[in-house]
């Protein structure tokens, strides 16, 4: 069976080869960024002194199987977590200090984990959207907010790692978990600030304008490494930061090449290409042209009415939109014309002014 030149073969490969030999690399930086995927309350420890745990404690642990409960990559999450068990590479790091708060009250949803890499270098490690409903309502919040409670804890985190550790620190995270390292690293304290080597954004959404004028931006601006598969959305949205690498993937659809599992690595490197996708550019145009034509107000109403209409068919997690879309569709329907007239108007007039910009776009 012919193996894709992924992440699992590049574990396959490499997992042979210590750090001393086959240096600490952009792949391994997305390695550690999903592991950030795992659910491991109860397995890895929080905040305290310690040295934090190894592979085998985590495997031996009587709830290990519930690190891989992600509905649509718990699979893919457990073969990645016996490959690095199995490895020589990643044999003596540890992971510690992970941290996950949900808050369906203030729609917030973060996760963070310390991988202590030897004595004097960790890589923290900040979790992308999950799978629930309130995770990717906070990512639409990012549209109408300056700041989500998300961004704040990212802080709080890098803040707590550093007073637990000492030496260098490498930040990175995938999909929402970029945005968040980029701004942990922006609003961190100076003496933090020097302790980052490397922040690494894996198809990480941008910011608001203004973000990439602040001191504490351009302070760390030169070690920061975003990376966007060619026909990328998500790592397009709000403001992107000029500078970013294209890596090539194995999917064409730019919901699909979202997945780091499907990005291309051949001897150990990224495969990059030129420049992104026409299809990608036209489609982030649209997005971020929709956004800026509407007030802030809008904006919001519009977040909160779509949260509402999928919560209202008692959804709760993304998992359930792509097992039975048909049925969700009826039902968000249903309840958009049970809503007052006015905001049922509003939510329309909005979705509009999408189709608007798509036309303006792809009708050239």
């Amino acid at each position: 069976m012919h193996l894709k030149a992924n992440l699992i073969r590049y574990l396959k490969e490499y997992g042979g080869k210590t750090f001393q030999e086959c240096p600490f690399s952009e792949v391994d930086a997305l390695l550690f960024a999903s592991l950030s995927y795992l659910k491991m309350q109860g397995i890895v420890p929080g905040f305290r002194k310690g040295e934090g745990v190894r592979w085998t404690e985590m495997a031996q642990h009587p709830e290990v199987e519930k690190m891989f409960t992600d509905p649509l990559y718990g699979k893919q999450h457990r073969r990645v977590f016996y490959l690095v068990l199995g490895s020589r590479r990643y044999r003596s790091v540890r992971v510690n200090y992970y941290k996950e708060w949900f808050d369906e009250g203030r729609e917030a949803q973060f996760a963070a984990v310390t991988f202590l890499l030897g004595p004097t270098s960790v890589f923290v490690s900040f979790r992308g959207t999950d799978e629930t409903l309130v995770g990717w309502k906070e990512d639409f919040n990012m549209s109408c907010m300056r700041e989500v409670p998300s961004q704040h804890s990212a802080l709080a985190y890098l803040k707590g790692v550093a007073r637990f550790t000492d030496g260098r620190m490498i930040l990175g995270g995938h999909s929402k978990g970029g945005n968040l390292a980029v701004y942990a690293a922006a609003y961190a304290p100076k003496q933090i600030q020097r302790r980052i080597r490397r922040i690494y954004s894996f198809d990480g959404p941008g910011f608001r304008r203004g973000f990439y004028e602040k001191p504490g931006f351009i302070q760390m601006e030169d070690r920061l490494c975003k990376i966007m598969p060619e026909q990328s959305l998500i790592g397009g949205l709000f403001v992107n930061y000029r500078k970013y690498r294209v890596i090539e993937s194995y999917k064409r659809s730019s919901i699909w090449q979202h997945d780091l599992m499907q990005w291309k690595i051949r001897s150990g490197r990224f495969v990059y290409c030129k420049k992104l996708g026409k299809r990608s550019i036209r489609k982030t145009l649209v997005f971020n042209s929709w956004i800026n034509s509407l007030s802030r107000r809008q904006r919001s109403e519009f977040v909160n009415t779509l949260y509402k209409l999928l919560r209202d068919t008692h959804v709760s997690d993304v998992g359930e939109l792509f097992k039975k879309p048909v049925s969700i569709l009826g039902g968000v329907l249903a309840g958009l014309f049970r809503l007052e007239r006015e905001r049922r108007q509003l939510f329309l007039h909005t979705i509009g002014r999408l189709f608007q910009a798509a036309v303006r776009q792809f009708g050239r």
